[in-house]
């Protein structure tokens, strides 16, 4: 597989903690866990490239790129934040995502791409 995206959008963070690239992000500057319903915590996008504490991050915020997987997730599938805080990909629901599966990952560690949607919490 070719790792491909179509980054539309970015915006700038200040890493409130280590951010690892190809991971989810919080508007709150570190990597986001299960999402909340609300506040800074929710997931703002996916980090291009990895950032120290008080160092400036790109986060994609439109269309699609791509992230880590935490375990295996099916092309089509929801996407959420992985809840060990990790900022890593898991399989969300109708109910519970922020991104789409537009590939299919096989096991941890490796890139899918996602379409990063509206978010939906249940």
């Amino acid at each position: 597989m070719s790792a491909q995206f179509d980054k539309v959008h970015a915006t700038t963070v200040i890493a409130t903690a280590a951010i690892t690239a190809y991971r989810f992000v919080s508007y709150g500057g570190a990597h986001t866990a299960t999402l909340p319903t609300t506040g800074p915590g929710d997931s703002q996008g996916i980090a291009e490239e990895s950032a120290a504490i008080g160092e400036a991050v790109s986060v994609v915020t439109g269309y699609s790129y791509l992230v880590e997987a935490s375990a295996a997730i099916s092309a089509g599938a929801y996407v959420k934040p992985a809840a060990d805080g990790s900022g890593k990909a898991v399989t969300g629901s109708l109910t519970d995502h922020c991104a789409r599966a537009l590939g299919a990952a096989t096991a941890a560690g490796q890139l899918v791409e996602v379409q990063i949607t509206e978010h939906v919490h249940a």
